[in-house]
């Protein structure tokens, strides 16, 4: 399904297609802010099952990271995360699913000998959580038990406001206007600490694998894709049984913007089967 497609079937859906009312900058707007709404609803609700997942799957990607101590911060007075270890993640982030960390084996240990490569799964690190797990025996950080924490540490006690962040060139110009078919995620690189504990000389980490789902690509319509005969228009990245669900929205932002009273009944007309989750709600 292409972008002027869907122009198309929401004017339909309206009864408005002969004399549409709806401008193409306000067009760009709502049907990015929609496709930004429906990926937030799915992501909340993902991997419960396979339809969830297929619903974003255009989305999912793997990447392979290698990671820098943070030494050259210098914390000092403690060694509390003198072994955190730091990565940005790649510029097309939204949100994380999974991460996986890696580690050189730097001697023998136990039942693992010098050399060997071995991986554990990180946990979700929260800010309240750090404080409470970090003299708890069960919890604590450890090789066995990472943790990955988004974070941006303060450089400066003068400034608060500077930090390590990093801003990401999409254009590599002076230009702020958005391209279609880009991925405008953030306006830094998003920055991923692993924290297992303040001894590192026996598991060196080697790589984190972060399953993660894209920011979707920019929709931009023009005024001469319109008048074309021909659709040349950007195509959509999702499956067609999405982007239906995508003009469901469209529409409902639409109707309620011009104050339609047509809202109250688009939406039980356009009601979507329910989630497991929503039907358990209305038992």
């Amino acid at each position: 399904m292409t972008a002027r497609q869907v122009f198309e079937y929401a004017l339909i859906e309206q009864n408005k297609q002969k004399a549409p009312s709806l401008l193409l900058e306000d067009y760009n707007y709502f049907i990015n802010k929609v496709i930004n709404q429906a990926i937030n609803k799915l992501y909340n609700l993902y991997d419960i099952n396979q339809q969830k997942s297929d619903d974003l799957r255009v989305l999912k990607s793997t990447a392979v990271l290698m990671p820098d101590i943070t030494g050259n911060l210098q914390f000092t007075g403690s060694d509390l995360l003198s072994k955190t270890y730091e990565v940005d993640l790649p510029d097309d982030y939204l949100h994380i699913l999974n991460c996986i960390v890696e580690y050189d084996v730097v001697k023998n240990f136990k039942c693992y000998n010098a050399g060997d490569k071995v991986q554990f799964g990180a946990k979700r690190l929260t800010s309240d959580m750090f404080s409470q797990v970090i003299n708890n025996y069960y919890m604590r950080p450890s090789y066995k038990n990472p943790y990955f924490f988004l974070n941006n540490i303060n450089i400066s006690n003068n400034y608060p406001t500077i930090d390590n962040q990093v801003d990401i060139d999409y254009l590599n110009s002076q230009n702020v206007e958005k391209i279609s078919g880009n991925r405008y995620g953030n306006k830094y690189k998003v920055r991923l600490e692993i924290r297992y504990g303040k001894d590192d000389s026996l598991f060196a980490l080697n790589k984190i694998y972060v399953d993660y789902l894209k920011t979707p690509q920019f929709i931009r319509l023009t005024q001469d894709q319109i008048d074309e005969v021909e659709d040349t228009s950007q195509v959509l990245e999702f499956p067609d049984y999405v982007c239906q669900e995508i003009v469901n929205d469209l529409v409902k932002v639409l109707l309620e913007n011009a104050s339609d009273p047509r809202l109250q009944t688009n939406i039980p007309i356009n009601q979507s089967i329910a989630t497991p989750q929503q039907e358990s709600g209305r038992k």
